[in-house]
């Protein structure tokens, strides 16, 4: 049983739910428990329950029956609050709290194999555990979503006698109104292949079928000749509920005389999508660099853009952690390399007496990595009191370094991302330019934060798809201004963040890597 949560446009995700080891509320049996499930999308969101899961009578370990589908917006938190009850009826305020937990659907889906473990706890207690299992759910969508398909065959008749191969292809027909056979599209024909792969296509489902998905759909198996007098080998029936549904992909092609005439089949159905990689094992890796010319005014100074008010984020400290919160969820070991540039440091293992444009904020030229979102802030704060502000404004040493770390990184599934922020216009546009069409080339994008009031056009040609672009491969710069967000929560990193999906997805198509396949794992076999 499945409850959603839905809107236009998503991915879409289903969560299963079990939990091990509960405690016990009850004296003469085990307990019921019961799930409840809150959502929250974005900080200034409204939580609101999605799925309430059924009883499991006298069952400490319950694998719940009951899942809930809603929409993945990777560039958005989406804040869960379990909550877990001994139920005694229908009234949640007559039931007994086993625990509590909150995480959100990032977590869940940056997790090994889209498993989370989570403590369930309630009155500083651990109370047992929750496992949350996330898998892609597969919608046919409306009849204007295209759907994309790659066809192949095997053991095609041959139509071309003893001394040649068929050169097959294969025709579309969509079931009329009017009681009659409708073409729709037609692939290209592979020249003298008994077991074509046909190139992938993409086509709408009101092309396929009408909103019936039992409708028939046939497709024409043929021999391709030179004069236009193709030969027709065979056909076979298929329709969208088989496919999508039922998962049939392969099926018998028969001849007007009922004999066999090949196999065909459908070697991918659909896109690979960013939740394929990440099911694939796909992390992402943040790399961040942090403007420290004199531009941004002195640290100790109220009117400085490094300014640390108590209790308060400066624009440098929020943009960190709106896009570090998101990011981290696909980051297995959550440790992120910091780096500064445009001063000097003096910081306890590493100084130097002039501008550097390249300096790891922890001091370790050979580790620059730090743990987790409360690594990052406190680096940060720590360096404040050790760097010297300076200038000029360059990127070129920071790219440099992360395309260097994406080179390292090509063979293995990890996609980098250098966030940068700065405070205003760069002084090696040209150079900058360059390394971007190199990086185009890596699993690397960079995302630009630009913080103060200063004049950001440099940025937002860094940014743009105008002539100094026309040889580059693909897309992979962002800029977005702190100020255009200022107030929003959560608004900045979705601005920022919204276009990391497709550039990866994009990488990933320029080599010709598909997603690795996908560990099954039934969460009721988990101990």
């Amino acid at each position: 049983m499945q409850q959603q949560v839905q809107t236009k446009d998503r991915e879409k995700i289903e969560l299963f739910f079990s939990a091990r080891g509960l405690v016990n509320k009850d004296v003469l049996s085990d307990s019921d428990p019961q799930l409840y499930l809150y959502l929250k999308e974005g900080k200034q969101g409204v939580e609101k329950l999605i799925v309430k899961t059924e009883v499991k009578k006298n069952n400490l370990n319950p694998d719940w029956k009951v899942s809930v589908v809603l929409d993945f917006i990777f560039e958005v938190n989406q804040y869960l609050r379990f909550l877990v009850v001994d139920s005694d009826g229908d009234d949640i305020k007559d039931d007994d709290i086993i625990g509590t937990l909150n995480t959100t659907v990032g977590e869940i889906m940056g997790s090994r194999n889209q498993i989370y473990m989570g403590q369930l706890s309630y009155k500083n207690k651990q109370t047992g555990k929750l496992l949350v299992k996330a898998d892609k759910r597969q919608e046919i969508g409306g009849l204007n979503q295209l759907i994309y398909w790659q066809w192949y065959g095997k053991k095609v008749k041959n139509m071309d006698g003893w001394f040649g191969v068929s050169d097959p292809f294969l025709r579309f027909f969509k079931w009329h109104k009017n009681s009659d056979w409708l073409m729709v599209h037609e692939t290209e024909f592979i020249k003298d292949n008994e077991n074509p792969i046909w190139k992938g296509f993409e086509i709408s489902h009101d092309k396929l079928h009408d909103e019936n998905p039992q409708q028939p759909i046939k497709i024409e198996l043929w021999d391709n000749e030179k004069d236009g007098k193709h030969q027709l080998i065979g056909s076979v029936e298929v329709t969208i509920e088989q496919i999508f549904f039922k998962e049939i992909h392969e099926f018998q092609v028969k001849t007007p005389k009922g004999e066999f005439g090949g196999t065909i089949g459908i070697k991918s159905f659909q896109k690979p999508s960013f939740i394929d990689y990440l099911k694939g094992g796909e992390q992402i890796n943040l790399q961040i660099a942090i403007d420290f010319t004199g531009s941004n005014g002195d640290p100790h100074s109220s009117s400085s853009l490094h300014y640390n008010v108590p209790n308060q984020l400066n624009q440098y400290q929020n943009a960190l952690s709106q896009v570090a919160e998101i990011l981290l969820n696909y980051d297995y070991d959550k440790k992120v390399p910091v780096y500064g540039f445009g001063g000097i440091p003096s910081l306890p293992n590493y100084k130097k007496s002039s501008t550097d444009d390249c300096f790891p904020l922890n001091g370790n030229k050979k580790d620059p990595e730090v743990l987790g979102l409360e690594g990052i802030m406190n680096i940060y704060k720590l360096a404040l009191n050790h760097v010297q502000l300076s200038g000029p404004t360059v990127f070129g040493p920071v790219i440099e370094n992360a395309i260097e770390i994406a080179e390292n990184n090509r063979k293995k599934d990890i996609y980098n991302v250098l966030l940068i922020m700065t405070d205003g216009q760069i002084d090696d546009m040209d150079e900058c330019i360059k390394l971007v069409k190199k990086a185009a080339k890596l699993p690397l994008s960079i995302i630009i934060v630009g913080v103060g009031s200063a004049n950001f056009k440099m940025m937002e040609e860094l940014d743009g798809d105008g002539p100094q672009y026309s040889d580059s491969l693909r897309d992979v710069v962002q800029f977005v201004p702190f100020l255009k967000f200022a107030g929003q929560p959560g608004q900045l990193a979705k601005e920022l963040l919204s276009e990391l999906p497709d550039q990866l997805i994009q990488y990933k198509q320029l080599i010709g890597k598909g997603p690795n396949p996908a560990k099954q794992i039934d969460l009721s076999q988990l101990a």
